[in-house]
């Protein structure tokens, strides 16, 4: 009895020692991966005019609606009569030296962690070495350009690789940048 005991837990122990032979590790699937906003514009020429105090718009709103400034202080604490108006589309960017960003990929899903770079850069009518040099991806697929850069004026295509613990996959032509 103890000796067949003994067999079945040995064969057990055999068929668990077979059956975990050969499993790939790790998930990885790029299939449905692109971005809801795929492009980016960089613009050469940066609008920093600086703001000026004005009259708030969304008070004089108020006013018009015929709330009292006394009202307006009391139900909409946040704002006042004079804002800052007027500034450049790029003043923030370059006071804050904000780099150029995309949006997040979405559709990668697969074991973690999950690992993203710039596979290529190409171009029709860009040097896409001067963008290899200086773009770079966060994990989640966000693609960042600094602020500051030599990037010629062109259309350029982002490809990228993604990979885990026993996969890589490459996803092609994902992301536009165009530098005007």
């Amino acid at each position: 009895m103890e000796g067949m005991k003994l067999g079945i837990w040995g064969m057990f122990f055999c068929l668990l020692m077979i059956g975990c032979q050969g499993i790939d590790v790790g998930f990885l699937s790029t299939e449905y991966a692109s971005y809801g906003l795929d492009s980016m514009v960089i613009r050469k020429e940066l609008d920093t005019t600086e703001p000026y105090w004005g009259p708030n718009p969304e008070y004089q709103q108020y006013l018009e609606w015929g709330f009292l400034p006394e009202q307006i202080e009391m139900f909409f604490p946040g704002v006042k009569p004079i804002t800052l108006v007027g500034a450049g589309e790029d003043y923030y960017r370059v006071l804050n030296n904000q780099p150029w960003t995309g949006s997040a990929i979405e559709g990668v899903e697969g074991s973690i962690p999950i690992w993203v770079k710039v596979k290529s850069v190409t171009s029709t009518n860009g040097d896409p070495s001067k963008l290899m040099e200086c773009v770079s991806v966060r994990g989640n697929g966000v693609i960042e350009v600094p602020l500051e850069n030599d990037i010629p004026v062109g259309k350029y295509l982002i490809s990228l690789t993604f990979w885990n613990e026993g996969r890589s996959k490459d996803v092609d032509d994902c992301f536009t940048i165009i530098v005007k």
